[in-house]
C-alpha cells in the first residue's frame, strides 16, 4: 500500500536517519502483525519480514522486538533476522537471535516468591472465566493475561471488571489494562524499561555514549505508551492506529507501519 507522508513527518524520519547509530525497536501485535482470536495463529504482514531483514543487514542499525508475549513465542512467531535484539513479558525476559537464527536468552526466569503469586493469580483469573465463555487465561513467565477478545461484550465487561479489582488489585503484583485484555505482572517492568536497557546495550557494543544512540520506536496499545514517552530528542515514536499517544507519527494499521519502515530503510541507504 501507499503511505502519503507530510513533509514534515519525511523531515524527521530523514533527521532521525542521520544519527550515528541506530536502535529500531518494534512491538508485534497490532503492530507487525494482526490481531487474531488464537495469538498463536498471527504472522507479520505482507512484505514485513523482507523490510526487516533489510534494516537489520544495515551497519549503523540495530534491530529489536519488545513485546510482551514470551521471549520463546515472540522469537517462533516474529522469526526475525539474525541479530536481532529480543525483549519479552515487556523486559523482564531478553534475548537475541544468533547468526544461525536460533533464540538465544540472556535474562529470565522467576523467582519462588514469583511462582507461588502466578499460581495465586492463575487460580483467581480460572475462576473468572469459568463465568464468562470465549475467555481464557494465558500464562505467561512473569504474569497471567486475561483475554475477553471472543467472550460476549457482557461477560467480558464483567471478567474485566472482576480481575482488575480482584487478582489485579493484589499486593506485589502489576496491572494493565490493554486491548480486550487485562495483564497482571509479578515482576515490574515496562517497554521503556526495555528500550532503555537496548539503547545502553547497543551504545555500549558501538564503544559510544547513550546520547549518540537514536531509537525509533513503534507501537499499538496501552504497554507501548511507556515506551513512546520515553522517547528522547533525536528519537522517533510511531504509533499504530487510533488513541492518544505521546508518539510524534501515527500510522493507520500494520500494513501502513511495514511501508513507514520501507520509507525508513530507503532513508538509511541513502544516508549511508
Amino acid at each position: 500500500m501507499e503511505l502519503t507522508l507530510q513533509e514534515d513527518q519525511t523531515a524527521r524520519i530523514r533527521e532521525w536517519a542521520g544519527a550515528e547509530r541506530l536502535l529500531i525497536a518494534l512491538d508485534f501485535d497490532g503492530t507487525l502483525a494482526p490481531f487474531r482470536d488464537d495469538p498463536m495463529a498471527v504472522s507479520i504482514v505482507a512484505g514485513g519480514a523482507e523490510v526487516l531483514a533489510g534494516l537489520a543487514a544495515l551497519e549503523r542499525v540495530q534491530l529489536a522486538l519488545v513485546s510482551g508475549r514470551r521471549l520463546a513465542d515472540l522469537a517462533a512467531l516474529a522469526a526475525p533476522p539474525p541479530g536481532t535484539l529480543l525483549a519479552g513479558s515487556h523486559g523482564a525476559e531478553r534475548g537475541h537471535v544468533s547468526p544461525s537464527g536460533e533464540l538465544e536468552v540472556e535474562a529470565g526466569g522467576a523467582t519462588e516468591a514469583e511462582l507461588a503469586l502466578l499460581a495465586e493469580l492463575t487460580a483467581s483469573l480460572e475462576s473468572i472465566v469459568a463465568s464468562a465463555p470465549g475467555s481464557w487465561v494465558e500464562h505467561k513467565t512473569f504474569g497471567r493475561v486475561l483475554h475477553t477478545r471472543k467472550a460476549e461484550p457482557e461477560d467480558a465487561e464483567r471478567a474485566t471488571e472482576e480481575a482488575l479489582t480482584g487478582p489485579g488489585s493484589l499486593p506485589g503484583v502489576h496491572t494493565i489494562h490493554g486491548k480486550r485484555v487485562v495483564e497482571i505482572a509479578v515482576r515490574s517492568v515496562t517497554k521503556a524499561d526495555a528500550v532503555a536497557a537496548m539503547r545502553a546495550q547497543v551504545a555500549d557494543a558501538s564503544g559510544v555514549g547513550v546520547d549518540r544512540v537514536a531509537v525509533l520506536f513503534a507501537g499499538d496499545d496501552t504497554t507501548d505508551e511507556f515506551a513512546l514517552a520515553s522517547l528522547v530528542a533525536g528519537d522517533l515514536g510511531v504509533k499504530v492506529g487510533e488513541g492518544e499517544s505521546a508518539a510524534s507519527l501515527r500510522v493507520a494499521d500494520e500494513a501502513a507501519m511495514v511501508t513507514l519502515l520501507g520509507e525508513v530503510l530507503r532513508a538509511l541507504r541513502a544516508s549511508a
